[in-house]
């Protein structure tokens, strides 16, 4: 039973750990204008008798600033954005500092095209990669404990 503990408390925390990492990633990002993708995460874990599920959740929107695209990107269409082509842009003002809607506030864009802010892909996978690893340990070193007591057991009852 300590084994299920040790597993559930290393998910548990792990995927905590996630949510903070991703937190931290967005702040240092610079993609906290309104809190919502930032407030957005959560992580839940579900167990079954195949194993434990680690869910980890976010605003959509995240998506796009990650890969730098916006309104009116579609699945399907390449990745190519007119809005982002030097030639649009400057034929219709969006290569200069604007304000943003009509009633959104005093938020002042940069005139420069919209750039990949990748805040969740690389400490995703990274961090995948530890679990893994780290739980293969945790595994191993259970089945090592549990044969080593089998066999001790086996010889204290040959004596």
């Amino acid at each position: 039973m300590d084994y299920l503990n040790d597993v559930n408390a290393y998910e548990a925390e792990w995927a905590s750990n996630m949510v903070l990492i991703w937190r931290e990633k967005v702040e240092r990002l610079a993609i906290i204008r309104t809190g919502t993708l930032h407030q957005s995460f959560d992580a839940s874990i579900s167990h079954s008798g195949q194993g434990s599920t680690i869910s980890l959740t976010f605003a959509l929107y995240g998506i796009y600033q990650a890969l730098g695209v916006g309104n009116r990107y579609e699945h399907g269409n390449g990745g190519y954005l007119r809005f982002l082509d030097t030639t649009y842009r400057k034929e219709h003002g969006l290569d200069k500092p604007r304000k943003v809607g009509p009633a959104w506030g005093d938020y002042i864009t940069s005139g420069h095209p919209r750039k990949a802010r990748d805040w969740y892909t690389r400490k995703l996978y990274m961090s995948i990669r530890a679990i893994e690893e780290d739980l293969a340990r945790i595994c191993g070193d259970n089945a090592a404990t549990i044969i080593c007591n089998e066999l001790n057991n086996i010889r204290n009852a040959t004596r």
